[in-house]
């Protein structure tokens, strides 16, 4: 649980306290993902992160304050262009960035774009037998519930570059993605929690993992265990579908924050439940 949170940025003020999950709702455009953005910013790491995925971004005068820790952002711009490299002109990617912030975060947070959760191209592991390792048969354990039956999950490097999985049962191997994007996007966010160890996560539309309404709550209700047993501090996550209701359900202590144009609404598990019953 974080005991306060608190972002500063263009010219307006939002705190929310006792955060453990949080569903941020709002119209589209309202900026939902750029105050999600700027608390992933708190950490420098993120920079790629949130490039990765927009190509370009631009924000200035912005801070937070977590936990009694603040940090202060003059200036964070970044973008991807094409170069030339040699005198056949081949184009490659470049990242440039500035970041211009003071102060300090001592959490950690990582920033999730279900919509980047891309997969690599697949090659010489379709078909071979990998031997999980401990660290894979506790993950497998801790995702059980999600994936079912008597497979297991192993995570493995093509080509020492792309991170891939396979699904083993018995004899038969084959790539994860077989078993639906959904699971896959699902297995693929775990890992990120499980092998990078975030304090916050940050989940950009939780809707495009592809998830069905039964699997989402089930999701939800994992997050809110896995911070009951202090694995994670707290989760937010943007949305426009009815995630939000699902998170009430599974959590007591859910907060919500309804972004408007020149304003916002935070509000608590009961609230929302009493708007939705009276819709």
């Amino acid at each position: 649980m974080l005991r306060k949170l608190s972002v500063v940025y263009d010219g307006r003020s939002i705190s929310l306290e006792n955060v453990t999950t949080v569903a941020i709702l709002g119209d589209n455009g309202v900026g939902k993902t750029a105050f999600l953005e700027r608390i992933a910013l708190m950490n420098e790491d993120n920079v790629s992160a949130i490039l990765n995925v927009k190509g370009s971004f631009s924000y200035e005068k912005f801070s937070a304050n977590i936990d009694g820790e603040e940090k202060r952002c003059e200036r964070v711009n970044a973008e991807r262009v094409r170069t030339v490299i040699n005198p056949y002109g081949v184009w490659v990617p470049f990242e440039g960035y500035t970041y211009v912030c003071e102060g300090n975060i001592r959490y950690k947070i990582s920033i999730v774009y279900p919509c980047g959760l891309r997969t690599p191209i697949h090659n010489e592991n379709y078909g071979l037998a990998v031997k999980p390792n401990d660290e894979v048969v506790k993950f497998n354990e801790m995702i059980k519930e999600f994936i079912g039956g008597d497979g297991v999950v192993v995570p493995v490097y093509s080509n020492y570059i792309y991170l891939d999985f396979v699904y083993q049962s018995a004899d038969n191997v084959l790539y994860l993605d077989n078993l639906g994007r959904g699971v896959s996007n699902l297995v693929k966010l775990l890992w990120l929690v499980y092998h990078h160890k975030p304090d916050i996560l940050l989940i950009d539309d939780i809707e495009t993992l592809g998830l069905s309404p039964k699997r989402l709550k089930v999701l939800l209700r994992w997050f809110t265990q896995y911070i009951r047993e202090s694995k994670l501090k707290a989760l937010l996550f943007t949305t426009n579908s009815d995630a939000y209701t699902y998170l009430a359900e599974v959590d007591e202590n859910a907060k919500f924050l309804l972004l408007q144009k020149d304003n916002h609404i935070a509000m608590g598990r009961e609230e929302v439940l009493n708007r939705r019953g009276a819709e």
